[in-house]
């Protein structure tokens, strides 16, 4: 019978393409991970790779056997994850991580029912990118990361998550825009003018080309800067339920596209660890999430 070193051992290897960094990945000497799936061929009777200089290329058996041991694996973490959430029933403080697009009303709620729920409870929001994020996510200094949808059936990482209602967003100029003159307004107008997107968006690349439209693209970490910079100049696509103060005081203006239409939006997902959720208060704050209105 294969040991859960083993299979864990075989898709690192996979997944990383070499011994070495398999090892790094698992914190395990390329000995030992050598080791472990050298005893897991000769368990099977077969090879499962070949060594191509320093890459590991994966054998036609191995990937016919990678999904299933993946699956093993990711049960073995979420069992291991579970198995230490239920010595944490005493909560005293929650980090939630966000991107700059989530709403602040989003926000609002979910402290309001924390502190109805235990006043005594500490919450801290860090506003951070998506990867980020995740990678704070699995290192325990994260509890729930609100973070926008890639578009994609698996996170990068060994997390889980639950989907929010989606953000509606438009196109914005200034009033003084030349794009803001223009009757029949098409993307390729866009396209000539300097696009001001936020870093989180920017950094999700190939699932939001999309909201990528312009060569000259700006990337701005900060909302408040950025609508600054499009009062001045260029175009930008951001939530409405940001932009709405700018309109109605008449600093910024929606653009109206036609080949993009008055219904844009994307998705924020809540991610947060395996187990995570069978903490009550964590559980809650999933639920909290869940039933916030959306815009």
């Amino acid at each position: 019978m294969h040991t859960l070193e083993q299979v864990s051992a075989f898709v690192a290897v996979y997944e990383h393409g070499s011994y070495s960094s398999a090892a790094r990945y698992l914190e395990k000497s390329r000995t030992t991970v050598r080791e472990h799936v050298v005893a897991y061929e000769d368990l099977l009777g077969y090879s499962l790779f070949v060594i191509e200089g320093r890459k590991a290329v994966p054998t036609e058996k191995a990937k016919q056997l990678y999904h299933r041991a993946k699956l093993v694996e990711k049960q073995n973490r979420s069992l291991f994850v579970q198995s230490q959430a239920l010595y944490e029933s005493n909560v005293h403080t929650v980090t939630i991580y966000y991107d700059v697009i989530t709403p602040l009303n989003l926000i609002t709620h979910i402290e309001k029912r924390v502190m109805d729920y235990n006043s005594d409870i500490i919450i801290n929001w860090m506003h951070r990118t998506r990867q980020e994020a995740i990678d704070k996510l699995q290192e325990g200094e994260c509890d729930v990361a609100i973070m926008p949808y890639r578009g994609q059936l698996f996170a990068e990482k060994e997390v889980t998550w639950k989907a929010m209602k989606p953000i509606q967003v438009s196109c914005y100029a200034s009033v003084n825009s030349p794009l803001a003159l223009i009757d029949n307004l098409k993307l390729e107008n866009l396209m000539l003018e300097t696009q001001y997107v936020t870093e989180n968006l920017a950094t999700l690349k190939s699932n939001f080309t999309s909201i990528q439209v312009s060569p000259k693209m700006h990337t701005v970490s900060n909302n408040d800067l950025l609508c600054e910079l499009v009062k001045q100049n260029g175009w930008t696509i951001m939530p409405r339920h940001y932009m709405k103060p700018y309109v109605n005081r008449g600093e910024l203006v929606e653009l109206s596209l036609k080949e993009l239409g008055n219904n844009m939006s994307f998705g924020l997902n809540a991610f947060y660890c395996y187990g995570k959720s069978d903490i009550e208060v964590f559980g809650l704050i999933l639920e909290w999430i869940e039933e916030w209105g959306g815009f």
